[in-house]
Order: structure tokens, then C-alpha cells, then sequence
């Protein structure tokens, strides 16, 4: 029997803003400087109205935001294995959040936006002492659903972690054990958001 696991909320910080680069070029002799932006993107994104969205997916996300007018933006997003995932942003009240569904509109993933003062005291400890002379903006608590699977083969168990739209992650990691190539962890765009995605978009 499969086991739906909820993954334990992670908090993911993304500095606000995007990158900018300054470029200089030469023509005929001037300088003339431009600033660009460079934002990584991994995954193909399209922004679409709720109403392009498949039916199962524009249902869970009324269903979930309260009200279809509560949704402010929703993006499809197909990763490098050709996996659709389509992540909601919409409004709770005065607060700002987003989910992630499969194409048959089953939740994968939330995100819900805090503040630096709600952060537990071991996270802001652990982010000052890695990065002492950082600053932090846009705190989300991120909560990833996923089924759990021990899969035995060749005598030989371990666990994997599957989400809702078949993207694997394999606990052992390994891709000799497997043969085939799945040992590799395959893990979906919204690590970071930094959005990160998508995040996970917003890494």
C-alpha cells in the first residue's frame, strides 16, 4: 500500500530582487554602459490565466486560494524531463502564497510567506553564521507533499520519495544499484526560489 507522506515544512529565504549586471560596450569609438538584468532559468515558464489551466488544476486551486479572484498569477512550468507542474500565487487574507500542482491537480507543494521574527531562532542563528555579513528578505515556509515507497530489488531495499507528477528521488542515490539510471535524484524546479523557483519564480 502506498503512504502519503507530508513533508515537514522547510523555510527557503530568497534575496529579493533581480541580478544586475553592467555591461559595457564600445561602438565607433564611445563607451556607452547598459544595465542588464541575468535571471536564471532552468525550467521553461509561461505565464497563463487561471482559465488556461487544466480543469482538475483550476478546481484544486479555487478550491485551496477560496476564490478564483484570490488567484493573482499562474505559471506552467515543464522542467528538462518534460514534467508540467503549474504553480498558483494567491492571496490569504494579507498574506501572500502560492501552490504547486500536477497536471491532474494534485497538490505537490505550498509556500507561505513569513517574517524574519517568526523565524525559529535556530534558522536565523544557522543563516547569520553562514552568511555573517548578509542581509535576508522574503521568508517562506515551504511544505512539499510527496509518496513514500520502499522499493526492494535485487535483495535490496530502499526508500524513494515520488511527488504527484512523477518526479523520483531516490533516498539511496545510487545509480549503479539501480542499473537504469534512476538513482539519480530528480528533484522538481521550487528548491529555490531565489523562484527557486520556481523556487523555485517569485527559487
Amino acid at each position: 500500500m502506498k503512504k502519503r507522506a507530508i513533508g515537514t515544512g522547510l523555510v527557503f529565504l530568497s534575496l529579493s530582487g533581480a541580478a544586475l549586471a553592467l555591461v559595457q560596450t564600445a561602438q565607433q569609438g564611445a563607451q556607452q554602459s547598459a544595465v542588464a538584468k541575468a535571471p536564471e532559468k532552468d525550467d521553461d515558464e509561461e505565464v497563463i490565466s487561471l482559465d488556461k489551466a487544466p480543469e482538475a488544476v483550476r478546481a484544486a486551486a479555487i478550491k485551496l486560494a477560496g476564490d478564483a479572484k484570490n488567484v493573482t498569477k499562474v505559471i506552467k512550468e515543464e522542467d528538462d524531463e518534460d514534467i508540467v507542474t503549474y504553480e498558483v500565487e494567491y492571496n490569504e487574507r494579507q498574506t501572500k502564497c502560492a501552490a504547486v500542482f500536477s497536471v491532474s491537480g494534485e497538490l505537490m507543494e505550498t509556500e507561505r510567506a513569513t517574517t524574519e521574527a517568526k523565524l525559529p531562532a535556530a534558522v536565523l542563528e544557522a543563516l547569520k553564521k553562514e552568511y555573517p555579513n548578509a542581509t535576508f528578505a522574503d521568508p517562506q515556509v515551504v511544505t512539499k507533499m510527496y509518496f513514500e515507497i520502499d522499493v526492494v530489488r535485487n535483495g535490496k531495499k530502499h526508500e524513494i520519495k515520488v511527488n504527484a507528477a512523477g518526479d523520483i528521488e531516490d533516498e539511496a542515490d545510487d545509480e549503479h544499484e539501480h542499473g537504469d539510471g534512476k538513482g539519480e535524484k530528480h528533484e522538481g524546479k521550487h528548491e529555490e526560489k531565489g523562484h527557486e523557483g520556481k523556487k523555485d519564480r517569485k527559487d
